[in-house]
Parts: structure tokens; sequence; C-alpha cells
């Protein structure tokens, strides 16, 4: 898994402290378009501590959902080179499947530092996915909390609370 997505992909993109943003109801293209010209995560080494916080699997009593339970307050750490070239892509880049799923934020806030963020995606059956953010970011580094909720079908229903703190711990190594 490249370094990028182990930054980014369980997270919703992320802006650095060159501005305000304050959106509602925006389209993925909208933030996109407000956080184009903010900072992006410096390349170099990173460490990203993963913690699952909490675990709802609603209804689902299969083993996997069992799984999942069984890894409540676990942490896993990962350590990964993010180059140059990773950096330089644009943020909302991850997200491109998403923006065809329907998808709108709630809320996009971006206030020095802190992010408060809410994308809720609605499918045609009337299934939502809930996810949030809150947290501190910065090009150097990452401390939020993600929510995700699962909504509609009772079967499928619950959702998961992680914590993500991630650093850049300098140069990545010579290879």
């Amino acid at each position: 898994m490249s370094a990028r997505i182990l930054l980014i992909a369980a997270v919703l993109p992320l802006a650095a402290c060159s501005g305000d943003i304050d959106l509602t109801n925006a389209s993925i293209e909208e933030v996109a378009s407000a956080t184009a010209s903010l900072e992006k995560p410096a390349a170099g080494q990173w460490k990203t501590d993963t913690r699952l916080v909490s675990f709802d699997a609603g209804a689902d009593k299969t083993p996997m959902a069992a799984a999942m339970r069984d890894q409540v307050g676990d942490t896993s750490i990962t350590e990964a080179c993010l180059t140059e070239e990773e950096a330089a892509k644009p943020l909302f880049g991850d997200l491109s499947t998403a923006a065809g799923a329907n998808c709108r934020f709630r809320r996009f806030t971006l206030k020095g530092e802190q992010l408060d963020a809410e994308m809720v995606c609605r499918n045609a059956g009337g299934e939502t996915l809930t996810v949030s953010q809150k947290g501190h970011y910065s090009p150097n580094a990452v401390d939020l909390t993600a929510t995700v909720r699962r909504g509609g079908v009772a079967a499928q229903a619950g959702g998961m609370v992680t914590r993500i703190t991630a650093k850049r711990t300098g140069d990545c190594a010579e290879e």
C-alpha cells in the first residue's frame, strides 16, 4: 500500500492552515476547489498510528464483524515514505470513486489547523454512508478522530470510530 493511501485513504481530504474554509452542503468538487491552493502533506518518512476506538456491526453477525469487534482498542503502527510525487497529487484524487456516489459534504470547516468535516453518500436504495472527521491537521502532523456510520438497511447499520495520528519523522531512507 502506498504511503499516500496510508496517510489519506482512511480520512477525508485534508488541507493546511493557509486560510479558513467554511462550506455547507458542498460537493466534492466544491471542497476540492476551495482547498486546491492549500498546502499538502510534506514529503518524507511518516509514522501513522491507527486505533479502532469503537465498532458497531448492527445486526451483522458474520465472522468478519466479530473479528472487527475483537480489534477494538488495538493500535496498528505503520511507517511509510511519502514521495515528492505522491505528496504533490491533488488531495481529492483518492475520492474519485465517491464523486459518482451521490456524496456531499454537510460541512467542511477548516479554521487554522482545526478540521471539522462530514460527508454523506447515498445510493439509489436509500442507504447512506456518513464519514466525519474532527481534529488537527498540518503538513507535518495529523491527529484526527474519524467516524463512519452506515444506515438504511438494518442488517448493515452500524459504524466505527477510528483515531488516527500521524507525523512526519524525517526524510525518506535511501533505497
